[in-house]
């Protein structure tokens, strides 16, 4: 729809301001607000992703050094082999996979999902400006306050909070809101593959493709292994084990090339990495369900 200009750039640009600030967060805050929660095993997979994206930045620094990656665009190749699109890609994934599973609480796998996602959402933000930031050695007193200000002014954190903070203090959401939040949560899922489709198909990858290939490859095929790595300790129920396996095998963050943008990163190496780590998260992907 998009290469035909049945639906324009701006339209994508729309939907996703309208998925971003409205859709997603009126999911997460409503099977938050509505969940009874189980920490132990949220904290589990949420550990193993961590796990996964710290390895990741570890190795991202040590393969640029290899590849001979040019300093100032070390901090975009290293977001790329870190920051995983858990929103646009990973939610619906993770959501729709349990759908028909046997013997499994899907409700609670739900709310394990959506505490993962805004648990990581922070320490994604908070990471890439450092890295971004680190390798242009604009690392200054004014960088507490740009991730501050990226976490306080982040829908999709906010909602988290706010639906724990109504968890903890109501036993239910009043039925006119409950029914408002969970028609709104109904499109959220299906618009944010829109969205991620549309906006792929305006990127182009062109420039150094060696360097988009390898911080690919370590997004899509090592971070999972990490995560395997990690699970063997921490040993997660194979409801956690799978939410944080798709999430680490999800690609690239389109918001990467965002945030390279904004930080003086080279976006057109952002943007290969965004669309080449798609195209190979795909094997990686089916992989994990299959094994998962």
């Amino acid at each position: 729809m998009r290469r035909t200009n049945f639906l324009s750039g701006h339209f994508i640009d729309g939907l996703n301001r309208l998925v971003y600030w409205v859709g997603l967060p009126c999911l997460l805050f409503y099977e938050i607000a509505t969940a009874s929660f189980d920490y132990p095993s949220a904290g589990k997979a949420f550990l193993i992703v961590l796990i996964g994206n710290f390895g990741c930045i570890a190795i991202g620094y040590i393969a640029a050094r290899l590849i001979h990656v040019p300093g100032p665009d070390v901090g975009t190749f290293v977001q790329g082999a870190f920051r995983g699109n858990l929103v646009y890609m990973g939610l619906p994934l993770v959501m729709y996979s349990f759908l028909n599973a046997d013997g499994v609480d899907v409700g609670r796998m739900k709310t394990i999902t959506m505490l993962v996602v805004g648990m990581m959402v922070p320490v994604y933000n908070i990471c890439a400006i450092i890295v971004l930031l680190a390798s242009r050695h604009k690392i200054g007193r004014d960088v507490p306050g740009k991730v501050f200000r990226q976490i306080i002014t982040n829908p999709l954190f906010l909602a988290c909070v706010f639906g724990i903070i109504y968890s903890a203090v109501f036993s239910h959401l009043p039925a006119a809101i409950g029914y408002t939040f969970k028609a709104i949560s109904q499109m959220a899922l299906p618009l944010a593959l829109l969205c991620i489709g549309g906006t792929l198909v305006q990127e182009k990858v062109a420039g150094r493709i060696m360097y988009a290939v390898t911080s690919s490859v370590i997004k899509v095929a090592v971070a999972p292994v990490i995560g395997f790595l990690a699970a063997q300790v921490l040993v997660p129920g194979p409801g956690e084990m799978r939410i944080a396996m798709l999430f680490l095998a999800c690609p690239t963050a389109a918001a990467s090339y965002v945030m390279a943008d904004q930080l003086g990163g080279d976006r057109q190496l952002a943007a290969a990495i965004v669309v080449i780590s798609t195209l190979i998260s795909l094997p990686a992907l089916s992989i994990v369900i299959g094994l998962f």
